[in-house]
């Protein structure tokens, strides 16, 4: 398919600010006024991680929120290009290209919204939330998952201090809040007016794709390593489902990666292996 870049650009901009959130989140904020300007829920970035050739190619990041001219991407350490990016400190030139990807559609706006966050997972949501509310969704659940209490999001930055934001915890090990997978949450919570917004582990994803058979409007954003960002180098491909469950494939980076939860064959997706290149 073809990609319209027309929205993306590359900026150079200054990092105003580094957070150590705990349990090794970290929150990189950046002065990008294109990228702030433009970027919807759930789309991405392609940041440079370093001025040299090492690494090579570029790592994407979730826009997580805007506030003027700034940009914030979270993320932890999982590779050369991550480490790189948490040692930046303020003052230093980070290299954007962005917006990417498709993100969340919010037409029409649901009249409840359930967010559904495991782990890194949290990423395109505070974006999102604002989105919604502006949107005029009243009633918005955030159900935040992670395996230890110290590697939950914190709540407050969900909905920065807005009252119709409702965050429920779930940890695997009772740490905080329930004690269980975040998709226990779901009972008494997903009513029939509610849209499903989602991001998360690939497994946590398909655990909602299996309980969410009533038709609803339900979107998840997936993962995948990419190396261009916008269908050139085919790294980021995913098993979906075409008319009538025939399987196909797509791209995280152009069809995503926000999809809706049936178009993904979600039994294929998590049999693959996963990629912790960044």
């Amino acid at each position: 398919m073809s990609v319209d870049l027309r929205r993306a650009a590359v900026e150079t901009g200054e990092v105003v600010g580094v957070e150590r959130l705990g349990g090794g989140l970290i929150e990189l904020s950046a002065r990008l006024p294109h990228l702030a300007a433009q970027a919807r829920p759930g789309e991405f970035a392609q940041l440079r991680c370093s001025h040299g050739v090492v690494p090579l190619l570029r790592r994407p990041f979730s826009v997580a929120w805007t506030e003027a001219d700034v940009c914030s991407f979270v993320f932890e350490v999982v590779g050369a290009g991550t480490r790189l990016l948490a040692a930046m400190e303020a003052g230093d030139a980070l290299d954007s290209l962005g917006p990417l990807g498709r993100g969340f559609n919010l037409e029409p706006a649901p009249a409840r919204a359930v967010c559904v966050s495991g782990g890194l997972g949290c990423a395109p949501f505070p974006l999102l939330l604002r989105a919604l509310r502006a949107s005029g969704v009243a009633d918005i659940i955030v159900l935040n998952g992670a395996a230890i209490a110290s590697r939950l999001y914190p709540a407050e930055r969900f909905g920065r201090g807005d009252p119709a934001i409702t965050v429920l915890e779930a940890t695997d090990d009772g740490s905080r809040g329930h004690r269980g997978y975040v998709t226990d949450l779901l009972d008494g919570v997903l009513t029939a007016d509610a849209g499903l917004f989602a991001c998360g582990p690939n497994r946590m994803l398909a655990t909602l794709a299996g309980s969410v058979t009533d038709g609803r409007s339900a979107q998840a954003s997936l993962e995948a390593p990419m190396g261009c960002g916008f269908g050139t180098c085919l790294g980021c491909a995913l098993p979906l489902r075409g008319e009538g469950g025939a399987p196909l494939w797509g791209l995280c980076c152009s069809d995503g990666p926000v999809m809706a939860l049936r178009a993904v064959d979600w039994e294929a997706l998590v049999r693959m292996p996963s990629a912790d290149v960044a």
